[in-house]
């Protein structure tokens, strides 16, 4: 792709750079990736867009949405029924529900093998694209034996895809820091910290409502590790004075309101947040217990938000999804506002009409006109993504939401999914779900032909998993420790999983809403009127 469209899009303009920073009738101009102008007259528009497309969107332009914690290779399955209330983050992946609907579904199926794994990477960051996302956390492949991140369409912290944007660093586990090996953990966690060639490092701190999870704040204070490039995932189990703490050193939070409020009944006190000054973003966590795409999680952040007195703006959790989620990477000179000079990801909303904060949060997938990445379209309303189309040699490909005509444009220079298709992965998944001891057996006997024939039954893309790990017995005086009995079962990988779809909707989807014990009547009210529901 060694040329990218030079295009302008005519619509309401909202540059998250203040409050009132919006063109009610404007004109944004992209060329080579780059946002070349913003203007609220047409003929003021540089001399090099003459006869360049103009595409009126009739809507609302955006920077694009940013999803700072997203476990993207689980958005393949459907929200888990959460079975009781928990206090922190050691006790569910010890129940047998999760065990076997949830975990070995993708440990021992999804992930492990090529055609599931190809078609779970397309289906994934396509979902994402659909919500507005244009940047979220990255999947690590191995691909022919060598592990990466996954680069695509969608723009990941871990591989920004551009030299002028440092790469972001994670990590999922809880750092240990006592036994024989505490030293050499602090010390690669502090060095993690401290590489000048990161933006940031994703931790995930303290998540839990006791004191077993708020210790780990401590361990990070006790050994100085409290620092500038530190992003706390979750961070419910803080006080005010630990988020005070971080805000001093500099350190930032991803905040994932439905997750928290799904599996532990409740999520970070708001007053607490502002009064921190610590900068914030949101992310969706997993579909497992989370939210489809950011544009849900929204909607929980601002139910959350009312429920708590209105601490935020609808525009500063605008914020939330935009600059403050480049500013956490590092990149607020590059992204995270529309401005001239900055690089071109953006989204578009159907309409004007609404408060352009507001519109945000309560737009829903149907609503999502275009998403633009690096300057080139990668999804919305069909007429659009035709209009701008401009590599001949790769087809869009249509996809309808709610009756509304859409179009993907995934192709990325040296991937290795670039012959999967959408609706394609949803297809291919769907069958494997439906009999998942059934695919894992035809894979395992293919894999033993090959053997037989005397070639290497090698699968040649597979996804690493981040949030497969063991607690570890010395970081049990920490947490509290499963039952012998959950530590001990060892439940069959289900039959099959319902495949999650790709927008809020379904009978299915609203029954698992309606089954959850940890979420409010009113939180489930709001979801559903949001989607039309009510």
């Amino acid at each position: 792709m060694a040329q990218k469209p030079s295009f302008v899009l005519h619509g309401r303009i909202v540059s998250m750079q203040s409050e009132d920073a919006v063109i009610e009738d404007g004109y944004l101009a992209v060329s080579n990736g780059m946002i070349a102008a913003i203007t609220d007259d047409k003929d003021k528009l540089p001399a090099a867009f003459a006869g360049k497309k103009i595409i009126d969107t009739e809507g609302t332009i955006y920077p694009g949405l940013i999803d700072l914690h997203n476990h993207f290779v689980y958005n393949v399955l459907p929200l888990w029924v959460v079975p009781k209330k928990y206090d922190n983050r050691s006790q569910w992946p010890s129940h047998t529900e999760y065990k076997a609907g949830v975990s070995k579904p993708i440990k021992q199926a999804l992930a492990k093998f090529s055609v599931s794994s190809k078609a779970l990477v397309r289906y994934v960051e396509g979902k994402a694209l659909m919500g507005g996302t244009t940047t979220g956390q990255g999947m690590r492949t191995q691909v022919k034996g060598g592990s990466k991140i996954f680069q695509g369409a969608l723009r990941f912290s871990e591989v920004p895809g551009n030299d002028n944007l440092l790469p972001a660093g994670s990590l999922v586990p809880d750092l240990v820091v006592t036994g024989a090996t505490a030293k050499e953990r602090i010390d690669s966690f502090r060095n993690a910290l401290e590489n000048e060639n990161r933006g940031a490092y994703f931790y995930h701190l303290s998540e839990g409502i006791d004191d077993r999870a708020r210790q780990h704040f401590f361990n990070l204070k006790d050994n100085d590790l409290i620092q500038e490039k530190l992003v706390g995932i979750h961070s419910l189990g803080l006080h005010k004075e630990d988020l005070e703490e971080l805000q001093a050193k500099g350190a930032k939070v991803v905040w994932s309101p439905f997750s928290n409020q799904l599996l532990y009944g409740e999520t970070m006190d708001l007053q607490s947040l502002k009064d921190s000054g610590v900068l914030f973003s949101l992310g969706c966590d997993w579909s497992p217990s989370g939210s489809k795409n950011i544009l849900q999680e929204l909607k929980v952040a601002w139910h959350t938000n009312k429920e708590q007195g209105e601490v935020f703006s609808a525009f500063e959790l605008a914020k939330a999804v935009t600059i403050n989620g480049a500013t956490i990477n590092g990149w607020q000179e590059y992204l995270g506002t529309l401005e001239v000079g900055k690089m071109a990801d953006l989204m578009v909303v159907d309409g004007t009409d609404a408060d352009p904060y507001m519109q945000l949060i309560q737009a829903i997938e149907k609503d999502v006109a275009l998403v633009v990445i690096d300057g080139i379209p990668r999804y919305g309303s069909s007429p659009f993504m035709k209009a701008l189309r401009f590599d001949m040699n790769n087809k869009l490909e249509d996809f309808t939401v709610a009756g509304s005509k859409k179009a993907f444009y995934l192709y990325a220079e040296d991937s290795a999914i670039n012959d999967i298709g959408f609706g394609q992965s949803i297809d291919t998944l769907t069958e494997i779900m439906n009999d998942l001891p059934g695919f894992v057996k035809r894979m395992e006997e293919e894999e033993s032909s090959m053997m037989e024939l005397g070639v290497d039954p090698v699968q040649d893309f597979t996804v690493e998993l981040d949030n497969e790990f063991e607690i570890e017995a010395d970081v049990f005086q920490e947490y509290e420790r499963p039952s012998d009995a959950e530590l001990m079962a060892d439940p069959p990988m289900a039959d099959s999983v319902e495949f999650d779809g790709p927008v809020v909707e379904g009978d299915a989807y609203w029954k698992r809403i309606d089954d959850q014990k940890n979420i409010s009547k009113k939180l489930k009210t709001w979801l559903k009127e949001c989607y039309g529901q009510a």
